[in-house]
């Protein structure tokens, strides 16, 4: 006897067909599978290939000079912290973190780390620098010439103090 099939029989290749499981099923285990292993302590082994693109997947890497978008690190922080204190007694009308963003060029922009509006209703753009990388200094030295802002570096000083210059 020959085993035929009805024209409406479904044909589905071996590799829809994993562990006895079928369609939802094996991907529902397939989930549940690569959740248990983010789940895992362990740390994935690479490649000795990939490895080496990679690096060391364990190593912290920083951004070039943020931590982040829209974070601020210890001494960003003691500046607002400042620029608090200066609103309160009048000198500052109001001042945002990473607030406005400035286009350079194609795909090139700058974002100051503190947009202020001082007493006199200017508004000015405050760059906090604890270590000027090269690219930095060069963006910053663009917007001062293309925009009409005043633009202040500003560094730690010693015994806490800031130390504010005009680009």
């Amino acid at each position: 006897m020959v085993a035929t099939m009805s024209k409406n029989a479904l044909r589905y290749p071996e590799s829809a067909i994993a562990g006895g499981m079928f369609g939802t099923a094996r991907v529902r285990g397939a989930i549940a599978s690569a959740a248990a292993r983010l789940d895992s302590a362990e740390q994935p082994v690479l490649g000795t290939e990939i490895a080496a693109m990679v690096g060391d997947p364990r190593a912290v890497h920083r951004q070039l000079g943020r931590m982040g978008g829209g974070k601020m690190n210890k001494s960003e922080a003691a500046y607002a912290a400042h620029l608090e204190a200066l609103r309160h007694i009048g000198q500052v009308l109001w001042f945002r973190f990473e607030g406005i963003k400035l286009r350079l060029a194609d795909n090139t922009f700058y974002t100051p780390d503190f947009a202020v509006i001082v007493a006199s209703g200017a508004l000015e753009l405050h760059e906090f620098k604890g270590f000027m990388e090269e690219d930095a200094n060069v963006k910053i030295k663009a917007a001062a010439s293309q925009y009409p802002f005043v633009i202040r570096l500003v560094r730690k000083a010693k015994g806490g103090a800031f130390d504010i210059r005009e680009v």
